[in-house]
């Protein structure tokens, strides 16, 4: 895809709304449809926040691209994209007040509406318009975090081009994911996660089922980034969350993004009758004492990948497992 910048050059900025100003560009491409709808609901954003502080804890902090010292050391720009209510943006602001950070979702009923720190600020794009709405070589660390099933799987080419567009020389990607699959899971959790593939498969159409045109969850961070001959240096982080108070703090920050995972669909499937209320309730009991014995976990993983501006290492895999799952 062909971009042109800006045919007058941008102000160096001596303010966060300078930087801004000077970044901002118009976008007018079609929009693709999304797989799934945007939740704003409360039991989203309760989840989001139980997401957040679980990986936090299992990452042992908020990222894992090689870029504190920049950040602290100022003037960077982040761009965290598909930030939902912001956690990840905020904490990041908070702990980097001399960097700025610009959170976008196409949902802005989910910003937060607190007093927000003076280097943050949170905007609606649509990530799906392209171009994205910022010049070239803008932000020197892009951030991305449960995203994959949001796009159909071809458009992640576009996106990614576009946010390698707007990334500078040397700057940094982080995408975060979990694997598709959770593990040692009992017969109750493998019905819950039946009832939420029935629920994502309602939303592809015929036509795409026809074509075996998959979420982009079944390709994923690494295979779509390792062909970008933008990219070098690519990283990959593993790390486990247990699904049960077996698993300690961790472990009980996750059971509760299971519980308003499933609280979120409950209604959806009560209505379609994939399930009865009664039979649901059962179901959700049995699952918190199943995920104990089977000591159930989920496993993520880190990809960081550098756009080229210097010569960096080969791909390199490492394990990241900062919590036992079995002791």
């Amino acid at each position: 895809m062909t971009t042109t910048a800006s045919s007058t050059p941008p102000t160096t900025p001596t303010t966060f709304t300078s930087f801004l100003k000077a970044k901002w560009r118009s976008s007018t491409t079609k929009v693709l449809k999304p797989w799934k709808p945007i939740p704003n609901t409360r039991d989203y954003i309760e989840k989001s926040w139980v997401q957040h502080n679980a990986l936090n804890m299992a990452f042992d902090g908020d990222t894992m691209a090689p870029v504190a010292q920049s950040l602290l050391s100022g003037g960077c720009e982040v761009l965290d994209i598909g930030c939902g209510a912001g956690f990840w943006s905020m904490d990041m602001a908070t702990k980097y007040p001399l960097s700025y950070f610009i959170g976008i979702d196409v949902d802005k009923n989910v910003f937060p509406n607190i007093t927000m720190q003076k280097n943050l600020l949170f905007q609606r794009v649509d990530i799906m318009t392209t171009p994205l709405p910022y010049e070239n070589d803008t932000f020197d660390y892009v951030f991305i975090r449960s995203m994959l099933d949001t796009l159909p799987d071809e458009g992640w080419d576009s996106v990614l081009q576009e946010i390698v567009r707007v990334m500078k020389r040397g700057a940094y990607l982080e995408c975060v994911e979990p694997y598709a699959n959770l593990f040692d899971t009992g017969p109750a959790m493998s019905t819950i996660l039946g009832l939420i593939d029935s629920s994502a498969n309602k939303r592809i159409s015929a036509t795409q089922l026809l074509n075996q045109q998959l979420p982009a969850v079944y390709n994923p961070w690494p295979n779509r980034l390792a062909p970008l001959s933008t990219l070098q240096s690519m990283r990959i982080h593993h790390t486990h969350t247990p699904i049960g108070k077996y698993g300690g703090a961790l472990g009980s920050l996750m059971v509760q993004y299971w519980e308003r995972t499933i609280k979120a669909s409950s209604q959806d499937w009560i209505l379609t009758k994939a399930i009865s209320e009664k039979d649901l309730d059962t179901l959700h009991q049995e699952m918190l004492a199943e995920i104990e014995t089977h000591e159930t976990y989920m496993a993520w993983y880190s990809v960081v990948a550098q756009k080229k501006g210097y010569n960096g290492p080969a791909i390199v895999i490492e394990d990241y497992d900062t919590q036992a799952i079995s002791q």
